[in-house]
């Protein structure tokens, strides 16, 4: 049996041990498709990569894939759909699984099903200049909606066809102050001298946002209605990044879309790449791992990289994601206290180990 977890890692903690732990107590095989430099908050994630993927392989993981900046950035809905089709694209996946407030399967799937059915009510309820969510919760008025991982649990459950099991995060939770169990209480102790932050590339931000039109950002995902129109008015006034999302920050837009859309419109990725994920990108594995890879190579819908070469020789889709990743990277090394030089994308090697 080989689970599938997706994940960002940002950064890896004890609960997403205990979470590794809990589906190989059988014996299992996981592999992960983690989020890679970029994160579906609309930020840089705390730690490259690489060293997050190390660090999952040395706590439990087997093999751990990529989902590249274009869909890692993406709503809860895409960042699930696409985490979904490279699990499912492996061809060695029998199951996912995720940690959840609720572990209680059968509700949430009824759920998510709902959602489905209730979908013209809750655009209806937008009308009124409400964001999704709130709609959503207005409309189902569900206790497992306001968990951050039950919401993720849903849509993978909407994107799937795998079998799935639930895992109950242990701790205070998601966005608490739970230093062992809460990323983002972990990275709330990290000094921006240690980490990569948009605080470290501010400047670099605005200005490549005040060279860019209302009809620019119309080339964004998720900008329409005039939002285009708001964001343009928020960069001309706005001295640094939290200005520019207070600014533009509505009922309607909630604070996580906003920062997706600036991140996105920053790092250039435009609804040109709005295509299906074109490889597998292999960035760690173990000795287990080796062996899935090998099955992969078989088995997998796409095709298995691991080198900047491998991707380019493909061209097509791949070549195009693949140049965006390294121009991405680029981006993401000016992020960190200590600029590095362009190219490290296309240098990386994945990490292995026995």
């Amino acid at each position: 049996m080989t689970t599938g977890i997706i994940c960002e890692f940002n950064p890896f903690h004890k609960g997403h041990k205990y979470l590794i732990d809990c589906v190989k107590k059988d014996g299992d095989s996981v592999v992960c498709v983690m989020s890679g430099n970029y994160v579906q908050r609309g930020e840089p994630a705390v730690y490259d990569k690489f060293t997050r993927a190390k660090e999952a392989v040395k706590n439990g993981a087997d093999l751990v894939i990529e989902l590249p900046c274009v869909y890692s950035t993406k709503s809860a809905e895409g960042f699930a759909k696409y985490g979904v089709r490279l699990l499912e694209a492996t061809g060695v996946v029998d199951r996912i699984a995720f940690g959840t407030e609720s572990d209680d399967i059968d509700k949430l799937r009824e759920l998510s099903r709902k959602i489905k059915s209730y979908d013209s009510e809750i655009k209806e309820k937008m009308k009124s200049g409400i964001s999704y969510p709130a709609a959503r919760q207005q409309v189902l008025k569900s206790d497992l909606l306001e968990g951050a991982n039950n919401i993720l649990a849903l849509e993978y459950l909407a994107q799937t066809k795998l079998d799935s099991i639930a895992v109950k995060r242990i701790g205070q939770g998601h966005d608490s102050a739970d230093g062992l169990y809460s990323a983002m209480a972990i990275r709330n102790t990290l000094s921006t001298d240690e980490i990569h932050s948009l605080k470290n590339c501010e400047r670099a931000v605005l200005a490549k946002l005040r060279t860019m039109t209302a009809e620019d950002f119309l080339k964004i995902e998720d900008v329409g209605d005039g939002l285009e129109n708001r964001i343009c008015d928020a960069v001309s006034k706005a001295a640094g990044i939290d200005e520019l999302y207070d600014l533009i920050k509505t009922k309607r837009f909630t604070h996580s879309r906003i920062r997706r859309i600036i991140l996105r419109a920053y790092l250039g990725i435009t609804e040109d790449y709005s295509f299906e994920p074109p490889y597998l990108r292999v960035l760690a594995f173990n000795g287990k791992g080796r062996q899935l890879l090998n099955s992969m190579k078989k088995k997998a819908l796409l095709p298995v990289i691991s080198r900047y070469s491998d991707a380019t020789e493909l061209g097509g889709n791949a070549k195009k994601l693949m140049e965006l990743e390294c121009r991405c990277t680029d981006l993401y090394n000016l992020s960190g206290k200590k600029i590095l030089p362009c190219g490290e994308e296309q240098r990386s090697s994945i990490f292995i180990t026995d």
